[in-house]
């Protein structure tokens, strides 16, 4: 894996929108043979666990932001995978945050290392996950649950770094700025050379037609 290790699938399960999300067996996940259900609107819909993936979802992300410059999956884009992958990792960061409070802090679990929100990570240039660097950070710790837990939380941090690097907005109910706005938008004018944005290019779309 080139930004980090692990499939998203072994620990992918949140309630999205009153949807249910379970997983199947892990070792089937592993294997790229279970599937992830997910119940919507007393429909089914299958996933495949393979296809969610850190590294394969992160780079539809970049794709996404590189169009809309953002990462706020619009509910009117075509990959609803994407949107509620996005939507989980947002449950993640707040279970995340959590865990390493309940642990002692940022201090205790991850001594020597920078703020997770340091924009130390260039989006151009992501560093590869090193396994060895984390049996050394590991090792001291006296059990396997707590190794394992400590491993989980330190590749967790990595891709919530990874995710930095798009500015991904992790608390999507945050209404952006009048200054964001035009931040957003002087950004489309650079790479379109126009300002008309289109009503289903994001949420900017949708703010700019109101504002007209």
């Amino acid at each position: 894996d080139f930004y980090a290790g692990g499939d998203e699938g072994d620990e992918f399960a949140a309630s999205i929108d009153g949807a249910d999300v379970v997983e199947n067996d892990a070792n089937n996940n592993k294997r790229g043979k279970g599937k992830i259900k997910r119940k919507v609107a007393s429909r089914e819909v299958v996933f495949p666990a393979r296809s969610l993936d850190f590294n394969v979802m992160f780079e539809r992300l970049r794709v996404y932001h590189r169009l809309h410059g953002t990462c706020n999956v619009s509910l009117n884009y075509g990959d609803k995978q994407l949107r509620v992958w996005s939507y989980q990792w947002r449950n993640k960061r707040r279970k995340f945050d959590k865990m390493v409070q309940s642990d002692g802090g940022p201090s205790v679990v991850f001594p020597g290392l920078d703020d997770i929100d340091a924009k130390t990570y260039s989006k151009d240039e992501i560093p590869q996950y090193n396994y060895e660097w984390e049996d050394e950070r590991v090792k001291h710790l006296e059990t396997k649950e707590s190794r394992h837990r400590r491993r989980y939380l330190l590749r967790t941090r990595h891709h919530i770094k990874c995710l930095n690097t798009l500015d991904f907005n992790w608390n999507i109910t945050e209404i952006p700025s009048f200054e964001d706005r035009l931040k957003q938008l002087q950004k489309f004018i650079e790479e379109y050379g126009h300002y008309n944005v289109p009503r289903s290019y994001s949420d900017l779309g949708n703010w700019f037609h109101k504002m007209k």
